[in-house]
């Protein structure tokens, strides 16, 4: 198999694979962890965004995938593609545990806490960033809160989330 579909099948099976054994075969067949698709985005971005299975992060951690790359369009990390699209808190914590910054921001100057807010996503995403250190009173470059987000949308639980944790 030629290097262009190997990468290609990576880039794939980050999106949907269900374990880490499809992610292990390719990897074993040289496929490359810092491949990217056409819109810049790694494979470890692809699993942030569409896939469920903390087990596909970690394979792809092991295998040396940068948890701190930024994905080209806003310079969002695989946290805050997770934080704004995943809605398993396992993922979160995957990636956590691989190293990444809960603090880190995007070129809006948006936490993954406050992509998560804005973004609608579930609660236990919201209550895994909280777990992992993030800080609730973070603001973005619109001087905008997480706890702002969660009171624009109505979203009276995360409100409650976000003030138990102490947002003010």
């Amino acid at each position: 198999m030629d290097s262009e579909k190997l990468q290609e099948k990576l880039l794939a099976a980050a999106d949907s694979a269900k374990s880490a054994a499809e992610i292990h075969s390719l990897l074993k067949k040289g496929a490359d962890v810092h491949c990217k698709d056409t819109f810049g985005l790694t494979p470890i971005m692809r699993a942030a965004l569409f896939n469920s299975s903390a087990d596909v992060i970690n394979a792809l951690v092991e295998a040396g995938a940068d948890v701190f790359e930024r994905e080209p369009q806003y310079k969002s990390t695989a946290l805050q593609l997770a934080a704004n699209h995943n809605p398993n808190p396992k993922v979160i914590e995957a990636l956590v545990t691989a190293g990444a910054d809960v603090h880190d921001v995007n070129y809006l100057g948006e936490t993954a806490l406050v992509m998560a807010v804005n973004s609608g996503n579930v609660t236990s995403v919201i209550s895994a960033l909280i777990k992992a250190g993030s800080d609730v009173n973070a603001r973005d470059y619109q001087d905008r809160s997480a706890l702002d987000y969660a009171r624009m949308s109505r979203r009276r639980y995360v409100v409650k989330i976000l003030k138990d944790a102490g947002a003010k």
